[in-house]
């Protein structure tokens, strides 16, 4: 299916600056499969409320539709429902917007019940404001129901009236699924096991970072948005310290909206954690601009405070000088890493078991034999070493330092 392609520049935007954004929106049209046919640029000095571009630039564009025939066409950029009715006139080709084409890459890849939820539902809420677009008949009179009063209504208010009822029956399924997730994350609380997730910019290599740390098997290709649902797995640090580790969905400039709201309870494993891991793209021409977009984004969430690790991946493959040695000076523990060749595994694991030491301690406690103090202590940490006297058992274990409190005294 050919597409076209309207980039949308700021005044003042670099050429720089632009073409990154216009290489991002290319990335994600070729993850939905499609093809560009035509394409065209236009600096918007003020956005028109009619059609968004200007009324010269629409005709432009019309020309180009006329010229190359395109199946359809996508604008980078938010744009209303009225500016999408009105652009499709002109051109005579469906139109979507930025908003849109994300929005089909998630419903595309997500897997789990609870994404598919999620992107269903920002999906309605996306549509309902855009029926009246679909179709003329929409504003049809429908015959009233046998026994009401009034002259019914229009087909476009059903369907309004469908997206709503069908709005609150998946908010209520995602309620379900959040309060399991809820239950999950509090069982794992208890076991006072310490947690770790991967967080960055789209297509970073987070996946392939969880694969090549546990195994874990998620699918890990190289393109934007392949990993929607959270997956979390355990390993054990070279410290002997056992830890959770979760994979999340990754940011983007100009994320929708919409699409933060739905995957909260996603982004919610990242604002759970113990500490973050951000990973970076060395190879994207880009990188200080895009781990300031995922800084941003975890500093709107409120989870800034807890990265510990920048972990500058793809170092194999080193896409701009500057970028990379502004990576480098982040106050963050750094490791350079290449999944590729294995390099700065070792290194990361290592980073990651000196973040776990700083929030354990080893304690001895000693208690009269018959106590619970073993399965106790075995519930919040890990037992080390076990000895018994004539009347009492002393037990040695490493614990969550805000654990260790209600044992100490028991040991002076």
């Amino acid at each position: 299916m050919g597409v076209f392609l309207i980039s949308v520049r700021e005044p003042g935007e670099t050429d720089w600056a632009a073409d990154l954004r216009e290489s991002e929106m290319r990335s994600l049209i070729r993850t939905l499969g499609l093809e560009i046919s035509c394409s065209v640029s236009y600096t918007v000095r003020e956005r028109t409320t009619a059609t968004y571009i200007g009324k010269g630039q629409a005709a432009d564009a019309a020309e180009h539709v006329r010229m190359h025939e395109p199946d359809e066409g996508i604008i980078d950029a938010a744009i209303s429902p009225r500016q999408e009715k009105n652009l499709e006139d002109i051109l005579g080709i469906p139109i979507s917007d930025r908003e849109a084409v994300i929005l089909s890459i998630f419903f595309q890849n997500a897997r789990s019940r609870e994404a598919r939820l999620q992107i269903e539902k920002a999906e309605a809420e996306y549509l309902r404001p855009r029926l009246a677009n679909r179709e003329a008949n929409l504003s049809q009179q429908r015959g009233g129901v046998r026994g009401a009063k009034g002259e019914g209504e229009r087909k476009i208010e059903l369907e309004r009236r469908m997206i709503d009822q069908r709005i609150r029956a998946i908010d209520r399924d995602i309620a379900d699924t959040e309060a399991v997730r809820r239950t999950q994350r509090r069982q794992r609380e208890r076991t006072g096991i310490f947690s770790f997730a991967l967080t960055g910019y789209t297509n970073a290599g987070k996946s392939t970072i969880l694969n090549r740390l546990t195994d874990a098997g998620v699918p890990a290709e190289d393109r934007l948005f392949a990993t929607l649902d959270t997956t979390t797995r355990s390993m054990r640090l070279p410290n002997g310290q056992n830890v959770l580790i979760s994979d999340t969905v990754g940011f983007i400039s100009e994320l929708p909206e919409t699409l933060i709201k739905a995957f909260s309870s996603t982004l919610e494993e990242a604002l759970a954690a113990d500490a973050l891991i951000i990973v970076a793209d060395a190879s994207h021409p880009d990188a200080m601009g895009c781990l300031r977009k995922t800084k941003e984004t975890l500093s709107d969430l409120g989870a800034i405070g807890k990265v510990r690790i920048l972990v500058i991946n793809k170092t194999d493959d080193i896409g701009d000088e500057i970028s990379y040695a502004a990576l480098k000076r982040e106050p963050y523990r750094i490791v350079e890493t290449s999944m590729k060749t294995g390099k700065g595994v070792d290194e990361l694991l290592s980073a990651m078991a000196d973040v776990t030491d700083g929030s354990y301690m080893d304690i001895t406690v000693t208690q009269p034999i018959g106590s619970d103090l073993i399965s106790r202590l075995s519930r919040d940490g890990d037992i080390k070493r076990i000895e018994y006297g004539d009347d009492s058992v002393s037990v040695t274990a490493r614990i969550r330092k805000e654990k260790a409190g209600k044992y100490i005294p028991a040991s002076l």
